[in-house]
């Protein structure tokens, strides 16, 4: 029964510390509630990041990927089972799931 634990959403303010400041992860719109991710992500060209190897470049894509799909299958398995999640992490697996078909292109 672990969804009995789950209340609300991450941005109420049932979550916020009562003890000191909360910490801004993202930008707030203009009535202080934090703004989402939203629509489909601008295709940047990949770039390596650790090193310039091709072949290396491609297995590390492929483990970005991977990591990526378990992140939204654990998330697509858990809005099965609380409504409230559901409606809270639509946005981040739609944005997510934009993130992954970009990364599909081929790498120039």
């Amino acid at each position: 029964m672990a969804n009995d634990a789950i209340q609300g959403v991450p941005t109420d303010s049932i979550w916020s510390p009562k003890d000191g400041p909360t910490i801004q992860l993202l930008k707030s719109d203009d009535q202080g509630r934090p703004k989402l991710l939203s629509g489909i992500p601008k295709l940047i060209p990949f770039r390596p990041i650790w090193g310039n190897d091709a072949l290396k470049l491609v297995e590390k894509k492929r483990f970005i990927n991977s990591g990526i799909s378990k992140y939204l299958e654990f998330w697509k398995l858990n809005i099965l089972k609380d409504e409230v999640y559901a409606r809270a992490m639509k946005p981040y697996i739609e944005y997510w799931e934009g993130i992954l078909k970009c990364l599909s292109k081929p790498i120039p």
